[in-house]
């Protein structure tokens, strides 16, 4: 792979990980195939074997390689071995996947919210009406309605009891508000979703947790046809 490709890096760590990423990504490197050795490695990169073999490790901890004593770094396929910690590198690395990955993104959190809102609802709908206490004094803003939307559907998992749907969120949650901010740049977006706040909060303080499920499903086919248009324009460095 030609390293004149590659973004500018800003460590020679970074620029290991990144050739080797893309390598992989373009497949320079199949799956199921051996890397080269260490030493040739390090030499094609220009880097240290020490540095390279941090990175190896790193790569190998996200899923990108199988490292084994005595035998070669084997590459993985990914889609088998990957988690939600690489998304924000898939779509760095290919711009014609990136309307597919953030669709599969936010259909992800809007199916998970679709079942576990209307549990919190039916379980404590007083704590849930606490959850927008802020609601009234939230900014106008892309990077606000990003953290309030995320501090939102993560705080449900909880007084929903359904801890792990806020690990999940959590395991991409800087992919979350990138997304999120791409989404909430747009008046629409905002002023739809304020009123969809307002919404499930009158759901929340009628203790109506079928009265939250409708106004979730709404509110999906809404932002649905938002996201359609914006996926067909995305910014050039999203």
């Amino acid at each position: 792979m030609d390293k004149s490709n590659l973004l500018t890096s800003q460590s020679p760590a970074a620029l290991a990980e990144e050739y080797i990423v893309k390598s992989i990504w373009n497949k320079h490197f199949v799956a199921g195939s051996d890397l080269p050795s260490e030493r040739e490695m390090a030499r094609i990169i220009g880097i240290t074997r020490t540095t390279l073999r941090e990175v190896l490790h790193r790569l190998a901890r996200d899923g990108w390689l199988s490292i084994q004593h005595g035998k070669a770094t084997k590459v993985n396929d990914i889609w088998e071995t990957g988690g939600p910690n690489i998304i924000s590198t898939l779509i760095r690395l290919d711009k014609a996947s990136q309307p597919m990955i953030i669709a599969n993104v936010v259909s992800l959190r809007t199916r998970m919210a679709e079942y576990y809102i209307p549990e919190a609802v039916r379980f404590d709908s007083k704590a849930c009406e606490k959850l927008f206490a802020d609601l009234g004094s939230l900014e106008d803003s892309a990077i606000a309605f990003a953290e309030f939307d995320y501090q939102l559907y993560r705080r449900f998992t909880f007084v929903a009891e359904k801890p792990i749907y806020g690990l999940i969120l959590n395991s991409f949650k800087a992919l979350y508000h990138q997304v999120a901010t791409l989404f909430f740049s747009d008046a629409e977006a905002r002023q739809v979703t304020r009123q969809f706040y307002h919404k499930l909060l009158s759901a929340c303080a009628n203790k109506d947790p079928q009265l939250a499920h409708q106004y979730m499903v709404e509110n999906r086919q809404h932002t649905t046809k938002i996201w359609g248009e914006m996926l067909k324009n995305l910014p050039d460095r999203f």
